[in-house]
């Protein structure tokens, strides 16, 4: 009877896949690209069912070009790239057995909570969640293989600064959650604590997710935030990730009380890059320069880039999504290699306007609060690496359907 009943459920699970493999295998997809050319752009289509046990890339049968796929939560994602402005493009998709590694692997360090992003086998950054620190953190950010353009103190050896011991290359936090300050790291801070993280490779990207309490120095929870990483698979010259932060007012009303010490996406670049001990320069989406120019500045992106000896031209830039809480986000943006995005500053961001702002919000008990982010990890300076293209490929990406 067991034997019967396991050929059974084996029946049941071939044709499950089977199912899934005839679903996406051959189907067709239409590109309508838009005003700008796009290039290692994230494509999101939706697929409900399991991802399949295969490989799944898309295929441009005209031009012969291979794209990496991942199927996720319901989703289809591919990177197109070199779509020229207003182009229309036909793929296909392919399902292929591979005993390869997928191109982005998260694989966690042994016996520590440290997740590393390894792409293309060379490793891009590591995800730091122990809960003996404050907060999680990424660190580092290579751009060119194993060049890292944010500061390695005080993880690693210091360089020329060891000032703001709490801004860790690359992290997420906010100085007032109900009282909670959860972006310094002195005694009187809170904490981020995390409950759950989880991870994954793929083809197109490879993903982590971390489920976090924010808490005040007692260690009392304040708020709930869940944040996703993806991480894609585009080249060492110009790396892309996304992040997703969604808030949820768990423990009753949360006020983000305005203060400028904030920045739900941050990043402090290494010294060598930076306006005040490099030769780095801040630029925003208005064409300003320059940290008087464009601190607390409202603009959709913002970018910190600068020359390495040896390397050449390299950056960052952040992206605020125009669904996001006040679209454009305000810039916490230093000479000495801060730049975070701080939709709640206000007081200090408009103190000398005629008419100052205050950015007090509360998230009422029980609602979600979902903030969208993209980051930009490139060479060249802000017109070489094409920041705006590349912004616009993340806020009106080409038009993606499903051909019948």
């Amino acid at each position: 009877m067991k034997f019967y009943l396991s050929c059974i459920l084996l029946c049941i699970s071939l044709s499950v896949f089977a199912a899934q493999h005839d679903a996406l295998d051959g189907k067709k997809i239409t590109l309508k690209a838009g005003a700008h050319m796009s290039e290692q752009v994230p494509l999101v289509l939706p697929f409900e069912g399991e991802p399949p046990a295969t490989r799944v890339q898309v295929l441009e049968p005209k031009t012969g070009n291979t794209f990496p796929a991942t199927v996720r939560n319901g989703e289809f994602v591919f990177l197109s790239e070199g779509a020229l402005p207003n182009t229309e493009h036909h793929y296909v998709v392919s399902l292929e057995k591979s005993d390869t590694p997928p191109r982005v692997v998260i694989e966690k360090q042994q016996d520590k909570d440290v997740l590393n992003v390894v792409i293309d086998d060379q490793l891009f950054t590591a995800y730091y969640y122990s809960k003996e620190n404050k907060k999680p953190y990424l660190w580092p950010l290579n751009v060119q293989e194993d060049i890292s353009i944010t500061r390695n103190w005080p993880m690693g050896e210091k360089a020329l600064t060891d000032d703001h011991p709490h801004q860790k290359s690359f992290w997420s936090a906010y100085g007032n959650v109900n009282g909670a300050d959860c972006w310094m790291e002195g005694e009187n801070s809170g904490y981020q604590i995390p409950q759950e993280v989880t991870y994954g490779s793929g083809d197109a990207y490879g993903w982590i997710l971390s489920r976090n309490i924010w808490t005040n120095k007692a260690k009392e929870p304040v708020i709930s935030e869940t944040r996703e990483y993806r991480f894609y698979a585009t080249s060492p010259k110009t790396r892309i990730f996304d992040v997703t932060i969604t808030f949820q007012a768990d423990y009753g009303d949360a006020l983000f009380k305005d203060t400028k010490e904030g920045g739900l996406v941050s990043v402090r670049m290494r010294d060598d890059l930076t306006e005040k001990f490099g030769k780095g320069v801040i630029t925003n989406a208005e064409g300003k320069s320059g940290m008087a120019a464009c601190w607390g500045k409202p603009s959709p992106w913002c970018d910190y880039s600068g020359p390495l000896e040896g390397v050449g031209v390299v950056g960052i830039a952040l992206f605020d999504h125009p669904s996001n809480f006040r679209y454009p986000t305000c810039w916490h943006v230093r000479d000495y290699g801060l730049m975070g995005a701080n939709c709640f500053g206000y007081a200090a961001f408009t103190a000398k306007d005629p008419e100052p702002k205050n950015g007090d919000y509360t998230l009422p008990a029980g609602q979600k609060l979902v903030f969208k982010y993209r980051v930009y990890v490139h060479t060249g300076d802000v017109t070489e690496a094409r920041v705006a293209d590349r912004y616009a490929d993340f806020a009106t990406p080409p038009e993606v359907s499903w051909a019948k």
